[in-house]
């Protein structure tokens, strides 16, 4: 019987640590500090103007494929693109760009701090357009979610700014309604 109850307070102390485990790495949004890389993506012709795209990974990685996605479309439509993770250099500075993107995964329903605080930073210029892309694992909406994280990115932006959920399985479509919003 003893034998019993020590390996159940085995098994609850184990679920207790991994469950803290995993709170820790959404509070303190953990999968963003490797983020730091960045590339220059060329468009095949003359450019039209200066992109800046930066991503949160994730802890599955979709947002950077996304971001990977929207920055592909940039390019395509004649920008030079900055694909940059959002804890690089090259993210910090977002001067001298027509369009910045910003985004990340939700988590259940909530920007990660990286991507508020990357927003927070971009300050109130109107002469930028701006976007804000956050993945998602389903393949639909999930109750107030958009309008949730709509809320968080006006309170950290203070001006208009495009949002975009990307969906699963609509994910190409998804960042390319993104991008056709900021270069209409």
């Amino acid at each position: 019987m003893r034998r019993l109850v020590l390996a159940g307070i085995a098994v609850l102390f184990t679920i207790v640590i991994l469950f803290s485990a995993l709170a820790a790495i959404f509070v303190f949004d953990l999968s963003s500090y490797g983020a730091t890389g960045h590339q220059t993506l060329n468009p095949s012709g003359p450019a039209i103007g200066r992109a800046l795209v930066v991503y949160d990974p994730g802890l599955s990685g979709a947002a950077k494929e996304a971001a990977q996605t929207i920055a592909g479309d940039l390019q395509q439509k004649g920008y030079v693109v900055e694909l940059a993770g959002v804890r690089s250099s090259v993210a910090s500075d977002t001067s001298g760009y027509n369009i910045v993107v910003g985004g990340g995964p939700n988590y259940f329903g909530q920007a990660t701090s990286s991507v508020i605080g990357f927003l927070k930073g971009l300050g109130t210029r109107p002469s930028i357009k701006t976007g804000v892309f956050f993945t998602t694992g389903n393949s639909q909406v999930v109750g107030n979610d958009y309008q949730n994280l709509q809320q968080q990115v006006n309170s950290a932006r203070g001006n208009p700014t495009t949002v975009e959920l990307v969906l699963a399985g609509s994910e190409a479509q998804n960042c390319a309604d993104l991008v056709a919003t900021l270069t209409e």
